[in-house]
């Protein structure tokens, strides 16, 4: 009798169970969009903080200042391993910290820091660059990290990290052939990588509606809804008041979103009007040009197109995926060099850094000049070359950007 009991109430169990998932599946079937809406909600509540936290101690490492992002990885954020969400976020951190205890000399702290990065992942290859770079730079395994950075470039040439590091001690320990080859590997994958993107060097040309005032740049801002909002959101930055109310926007945070407009020189509401006025479609573009490309006799290099149109803007847009770094810009007009100020160029995902300006491989760079002053009200001119003393930032040095053209000038 008991044996019949139970055989009933497993089956009464196994009916329950199969309901149960019937239900679940089901309701899964026809309210996707809910049960979709519940993970996203889920997702974002667990990320977010972790977002934050990552956000803003990134900021403080890219001061040189590492104590709190290290002390966060070993205690609160210990426990997150290589297939949690939010790892990504613990591997820039690790990343970051590592980079600046390099940058800063502190070998044996990046021994530890590293041994700890690889029980995470032994995967890695940059942990690897750094774990090989540390013995190479301590007094007890030196060779033992040469022959590592050595053998593992072989592996993973292709590896930014390795590369820098396995360069520059070739260099230190006087190997120049083999230094050269990898000097060679990286020129090769430059120009490679610049013939790709030739193409994508454009001269656009503007003539921009006139502003007489700073009240009219802002008053620009405030006309338009997406502009006004976010110069909202920078105030609110620049005065360290809570951003919480503000949405995440193109994948960035609202502080992210805040420091990208930042780091372009937007402090006040009249320069975020400048610099819209005069890159937005709001400004009326003559046309679109693909230069030529040439290497001046000076060795600059050189965007040549023939003026045809009244414009009082060029803006000039640079490829995606390049790290190209610019100490000055002059406009050459005939026979006339005009230089023009850093301080007066509008940039867009590009940084000032030591007075230099840097694409450091951003999505859609460009600057933007007023060239008003030079043409004359407008004038017709033909023959009009952007010269740019620039240079490719490469894991091997910086390179000049004019040594992978050649002259077309006469």
């Amino acid at each position: 009798m008991s044996n019949k009991k139970s055989i009933i109430l497993g089956n009464a169990l196994s009916l329950v169970g199969a309901l149960l998932f019937l239900t679940v599946f089901f309701v899964g079937q026809t309210q996707r969009a809910l049960v979709n809406s519940w993970g996203s909600s889920w997702v974002r509540t667990y990320f977010s903080p972790h977002q934050s936290q990552a956000d803003n101690l990134l900021e403080e490492v890219r001061k040189g200042q590492i104590d709190q992002a290290a002390q966060l990885v070993q205690t609160k954020w210990q426990s997150i391993a290589k297939k949690d969400r939010v790892y990504p976020l613990k591997r820039k951190l690790l990343l970051a910290v590592a980079k600046e205890l390099h940058r800063q000399g502190r070998y044996e702290e990046l021994r530890h820091w590293v041994a700890q990065w690889q029980q995470l992942d032994e995967r890695d290859i940059d942990a690897m660059a750094f774990w090989y770079e540390a013995l190479y730079r301590s007094t007890d395994r030196t060779k033992e990290g040469f022959d590592g950075l050595k053998r593992e470039w072989r592996h993973f040439p292709y590896n930014s990290t390795l590369t820098r590091f396995c360069y520059a001690a070739l260099m230190e320990q006087g190997l120049n052939d083999d230094a050269q080859a990898i000097y060679q590997f990286i020129t090769h994958k430059m120009k490679t990588l610049i013939d790709k993107t030739s193409q994508s060097w454009e001269v656009m040309l503007y003539s921009t509606a006139k502003f007489s005032s700073d009240s009219d740049y802002e008053t620009y801002v405030d006309s338009r809804g997406d502009l006004a909002s976010t110069w909202l959101l920078i105030d609110d930055y620049l005065n360290d008041k809570n951003l919480g109310q503000y949405p995440m926007q193109h994948g960035m945070t609202p502080i992210e979103q805040a420091e990208y407009w930042v780091h372009q020189g937007i402090q006040t509401k009249t320069a975020f009007g400048k610099l819209h006025a005069r890159t937005e479609k709001q400004a009326k573009m003559a046309e679109t040009r693909h230069p030529r490309i040439i290497s001046t006799n000076d060795y600059w290099f050189g965007l040549v197109i023939d003026l045809d149109s009244k414009v009082t803007t060029l803006r000039v847009d640079l490829p995606t995926g390049l790290d190209v770094q610019i100490g000055a810009v002059r406009l050459r007009i005939g026979s006339t060099i005009q230089d023009i100020s850093l301080d007066t160029i509008e940039l867009n995902s590009m940084d000032r850094v030591d007075g230099f300006l840097r694409t450091a491989y951003n999505v859609d760079p460009y600057l933007s000049f007023s060239v008003s002053n030079f043409l004359d009200s407008g004038e017709l001119r033909h023959n009009l070359v952007v010269e740019l003393d620039a240079e490719l930032v490469t894991e091997v040095g910086k390179i000049r950007l004019a040594d992978f053209f050649a002259s077309n000038e006469n």
